[in-house]
């Protein structure tokens, strides 16, 4: 049985509201255009010393039916900047987070 969740979605991932256009290429696929929320939140990571150093992890909500093949390396294009794909979470109702890292 479909979830209406999945036009909670197409309303959320309009670049008019909250989401932005991603070129997304698969290793070894044709590059498309996907659309996801894409923030950076700052995280602290011991460095080894006294006080924890904050490092940006970028990561893009989208369908996982944007993704469905994903794998790790895959590119992906954001305001011109481009990231590889290195971790990703399918929720299981239709959603997906994909953890990046800058190149």
């Amino acid at each position: 049985m479909a979830l209406p969740f999945e036009a909670d979605l197409d309303a959320i991932l309009n670049v008019d509201e909250f989401a932005t256009a991603v070129t997304y290429t698969p290793v070894g696929g044709s590059a498309s255009t996907i659309y996801g929320i894409f923030d950076k939140p700052t995280v602290p990571v011991d460095a080894g010393g006294f006080v924890d150093v904050h490092e940006e992890q970028p990561r893009l909500a989208c369908k996982t039916t944007s993704v469905p093949s994903i794998a790790y390396d895959d590119t992906m294009v954001i305001s011109s900047v481009t990231y590889k794909v290195r971790a990703w979470v399918h929720n299981g109702v239709g959603l997906s987070t994909i953890q990046l890292e800058r190149q």
